[in-house]
């Protein structure tokens, strides 16, 4: 095996298993002749048998493995966390990474569960972060006035998305950068809305190096009306859409929903890593009852063409992954 061992981390409760686990098998499949160490930060909401199916799943593959760290309570009373955004607590403990994982380790790759890697990692942990802090891809909202004005710092230094991040690691010890994403949240609780997300630009905004988006390809960047700076990325945008390294399924329309709202050109990607593994044809329900109802009356009344039919979020775009071209 490849001696270049490469740390990646994820963050997951309960609700994140599933997906987790697929975004795995992707990385492995996709890394071969490469180690990895998987460090998996949980809450006591991931069961034993939620830690085996994610095992299992990692263990069909040379050089590959797990480490679990259950959060202690005493992180989470350093300060007063707000989920604003609906997303779990658990979003969080990105920012305690420099306690969490072992002191030897100086980079990582951070990773959250709803992305799906296509191609290898090792060109992406292999960027040179220097004095960087973070590695990072600009975010479908880095064009929005809104999110830099409720942050107080200039839009020219851009606003960058958590959901994949090189993170160095050793510069987070060197400055003790966890005392200042504490003193952000303590400070100004009131302007946070995308939770760890808003503290790590507001700290980091002088010490991110942008890397390419294929390593960061959100599926909001097919959007037919974008809210970032289009004519900014446009070329590099482009080409990142043909062929991504990693397709990460950021907002509130998750390709394993049991009703799909939106149907995205890239659903077809995650399924066909998820087929593969042993969460094969999971969907899950994330709606209440009363919106259940509503949607289903929806769907009634459209057939009936008493309704006009749903416009999609998204561009026309022919999926390049599918279950028949593994």
């Amino acid at each position: 095996m490849n001696s270049d061992k490469i740390n990646i981390v994820a963050c997951l409760d309960k609700g994140f298993v599933m997906p987790t686990g697929v975004m795995v098998y992707s990385a492995c499949v996709n890394t071969p002749n490469v180690d990895i160490d998987f460090h998996f930060v949980i809450d006591e909401s991931v069961t034993d048998e939620d830690k085996k199916s994610i095992d299992d799943t990692i263990g069909q593959f040379q050089g590959k493995h797990s480490f679990y760290y259950n959060v202690s309570d005493h992180l989470l009373n350093i300060t007063k966390f707000v989920c604003k955004s609906g997303l779990p607590l658990i979003t969080y403990y990105r920012l305690f990474l420099t306690e969490i994982l072992p002191n030897d380790i100086e980079k990582v790759l951070y990773l959250d569960g709803d992305c799906i890697v296509r191609h290898s990692l090792q060109p992406l942990c292999d960027i040179d972060l220097s004095d960087y802090a973070v590695g990072s891809v600009f975010d479908m909202y880095d064009g929005d006035i809104e999110f830099y004005n409720r942050l107080r710092y200039a839009p020219e230094k851009g606003y960058f998305n958590a959901g994949v991040l090189l993170i160095n690691l050793d510069y987070w010890r060197r400055h003790d950068v966890i005392n200042d994403f504490i003193d952000y949240l303590n400070t100004y609780p009131e302007r946070i809305m995308l939770e760890d997300q808003d503290v790590l630009n507001v700290v980091f905004q002088d010490k991110k190096l942008a890397i390419p988006i294929k390593y960061n390809f959100q599926m909001n960047f097919l959007n037919k009306i974008p809210k970032w700076y289009y004519w900014k990325y446009e070329e590099e945008l482009t080409k990142a859409q043909k062929d991504p390294v990693i397709v990460h399924f950021a907002g509130f329309y998750k390709p394993w929903d049991k009703r799909i709202r939106h149907p995205h050109p890239f659903d077809s990607t995650f399924y066909k890593y998820q087929d593969q593994t042993i969460w094969r044809g999971q969907r899950v329900e994330r709606r209440k009852l009363k919106t259940r109802i509503i949607n289903n009356v929806g769907t009634i009344l459209r057939k009936l063409r008493l309704m006009p039919p749903k416009e999609s979020l998204y561009k026309e775009y022919p999926p390049i992954d599918t279950s028949e071209n593994i």
